[in-house]
């Protein structure tokens, strides 16, 4: 099964040329190593329903998509304006593989107080995603009608 994610990062890694996609969610990242400029994101659903009845029904999600974008801060914060316009431009209404990006807002200032290395900003992507649901497994019993 594709996930969310996973058709994501497909998009920003084919698209995106600006930034780099780094995974470093719940994964051990040393940032020493990291590019000047690169970029993440998690998905975050809020809803997920059967949107058909049977034994393979449709099944949409929809949900945000937390994007951060990060810079070493001695660059300065118009850094990040680039990759901030191409994200915008690549991923505002995208559809590929069950994939619907409505919108894409921000960029948000994470934590303008922060010290530290990175300067960090935020964009937010309102997502729906379909894809179909076995429900033939041996908890389902599905029966038909």
């Amino acid at each position: 099964m594709t996930t969310p994610l996973e058709v994501f990062m497909q998009i920003w890694t084919d698209e995106v040329v600006s930034v780099p996609f780094v995974e470093c969610v719940n994964t051990p990242v040393d940032t020493d190593s990291l590019p000047d400029e690169w970029g993440s994101a998690i998905i975050q659903p809020t809803t997920r329903a059967d949107q058909t009845m049977g034994s393979n029904p449709w099944v949409e999600e929809s949900g945000t998509i937390s994007i951060g974008l990060f810079t070493r801060q001695r660059t300065g914060p118009a850094a990040l304006d680039a990759a901030v316009d191409e994200l915008r431009s690549v991923f505002h209404g995208v559809a590929l593989n069950g994939l619907h990006i409505e919108s894409v807002d921000g960029p948000h200032d994470i934590d303008p107080e922060v010290d530290g290395e990175w300067w960090r900003l935020g964009l937010t992507a309102n997502y729906t995603f379909q894809t179909r649901r076995d429900a033939t497994g041996p908890l389902q019993q599905w029966q038909g009608f």
